[in-house]
Formats: structure tokens, sequence, C-alpha cells
């Protein structure tokens, strides 16, 4: 992935990720987020109890979506689809320190025994600048 696009990442905190239930219907949340660049990845704590976990309880990947960039005067957007499952809590130990390194507030929840780490792994992208031209990079070139 291009260092603009990791550049991009690294300045944001918030994306919208959206999952798949078990009935198949979509559900959307505005998450908190945390990434590693090599492989690309994206970290997300949630609650086990949140609709957005439903279909991952099971232990297998599902299907998702999340999109990164809301500022109307950035105007820059990410968008990505790929799989998305439950961290086994055996391999936290690195997560935690990227995610907590980004956003130090998530900690207070680390504890928590309802709090689980999600990973997302990208299998398509396309980071968009619509400002000051219309420039579009994809995982598609």
């Amino acid at each position: 992935m291009e260092t603009k696009v990791l550049d991009f990442l690294d300045k944001q905190r918030v994306c919208c990720l959206t999952t798949l239930l078990e009935d198949g219907s979509p559900h959307a949340s505005a998450m908190h987020f945390s990434h590693s660049n090599e492989p690309l990845e994206i970290y997300i704590q949630t609650e086990n109890t949140s609709r957005k976990c439903q279909a991952l309880l099971s232990g297998k990947d599902i299907k998702a979506s999340i999109v990164i960039g809301f500022s109307e005067e950035e105007f820059k957007t990410l968008q990505m689809d790929g799989n998305i499952k439950i961290v086994n809590p055996e391999n936290l130990n690195d997560i935690h320190q990227i995610h907590y390194y980004k956003l130090p507030d998530a900690k207070k929840w680390k504890d928590d025994p309802a709090t689980i780490f999600l990973v997302f792994k990208p299998t398509w992208w396309r980071y968009t600048e619509y400002k000051p031209e219309f420039k579009v990079i994809s995982s598609e070139e």
C-alpha cells in the first residue's frame, strides 16, 4: 500500500465498520481503530455482546467493510472490503501495544471481561482525494 495511504491511516482514529449479522443483514457502527502496516490489519476493541459481533462468536471470519475519512474540509476517504474475526486472546500483546498507543483512553476497558478485539484484513481498498483535484489510488491498480 502506498505511503500516502498509510500516512492517512496514521492520522485517523474513527471508522465506520459494517459487518453481517447472523441473518445476513448488514450492521454499521462508528468505531475507533488502530492498525498495523505490514501486513495491513485494522484492530477494533469492542464488547462481545455488541450486535457487530453476533456472527463472529462462532469463531469464523465474516465479510466486512470499513470506511475511514469523514472530514468535508479534508475530503479524503479510504474504503476497504475484507474479512473480520475475533482475535484469539493469546495473540493480544502486540495488538494492545499498537491500539493503546494510538487510543490511550481505550485502555480503561482492557480488563473488562466483555472486551474483545476484532481484526479486519482487507482484500480490496480504494483511497480517494477529492481536493485539491480528484485522485484515486486502488488495490486494483
